[in-house]
């Protein structure tokens, strides 16, 4: 009870923050995510990582603080940061996230008996996997219609990869979470390992297709 209590207390201390930086202007959201990228890096190091993982965690980043640039104030050079576009992307991760845990509690492997990555991630399940895409998929369209929805499902199912690449780092490096800076959820790559495959392709079509 006691870590639940925790575990909850921690994440609404962590989404406002994340949600009012992102928000507020420019500046904040920028200071917050580079503090973001900071701890990933160095959260890296403690898992052994690879070249390859402080590069992915250095894009997804970056991708996530460039989604709140329009193109048109990169190219004018313009101080404009559209925030909610970003607060948009996160709600979508943490939607899969919420309704993967969920369906994998109430319906996981008694429809597919093999788990989703039986070796990088043992609990997860193909029935959580799809519920947290349908969720992602059901909060986007809220959101922003049949546009939300595409981006929605996109997200959560690469949130999932990104979420496996994580969880296979941290079992090569023989942990169970890559930090303890959140208590109740270990370290800032646990609360970020969604953005590191769905971060730069969201940002790409959001820029280049939609």
């Amino acid at each position: 009870m006691n870590e639940l209590i925790t575990r909850s207390f921690t994440g609404v201390v962590f989404v406002t923050i994340v949600v009012f930086a992102t928000t507020f202007d420019i500046i904040s959201a920028s200071i917050l995510w580079a503090v973001v990228l900071a701890q990933g890096l160095k959260e890296y190091k403690i898992l052994k990582g690879s070249p390859l993982g402080y590069l992915l965690i250095t894009i997804a980043v970056v991708s996530l603080w460039g989604m709140g640039r329009p193109f048109d104030a990169w190219v004018g050079f313009i101080p404009y940061y559209r925030g909610w576009d970003v607060v948009a992307f996160l709600t979508w991760i943490w939607a899969n996230d919420t309704f993967a845990y969920i369906g994998g509690k109430v319906f996981g492997k008694k429809f597919i008996k093999r788990g989703l990555a039986p070796k990088a991630s043992p609990n997860k399940s193909w029935e959580g996997a799809f519920i947290g895409a349908v969720g992602a998929a059901f909060v986007g369209w809220l959101w922003m219609g049949n546009e939300g929805a595409l981006l929605g499902v996109l997200t959560g199912t690469l949130s999932t990869l990104g979420d496996l690449v994580q969880s296979a780092l941290k079992r090569h490096a023989g942990v169970k979470d890559s930090g303890n800076l959140l208590p109740g959820h270990g370290g800032v790559l646990d609360r970020f390992d969604g953005l590191l495959i769905a971060a730069p392709v969201v940002l790409l079509l959001r820029v280049f297709i939609l």
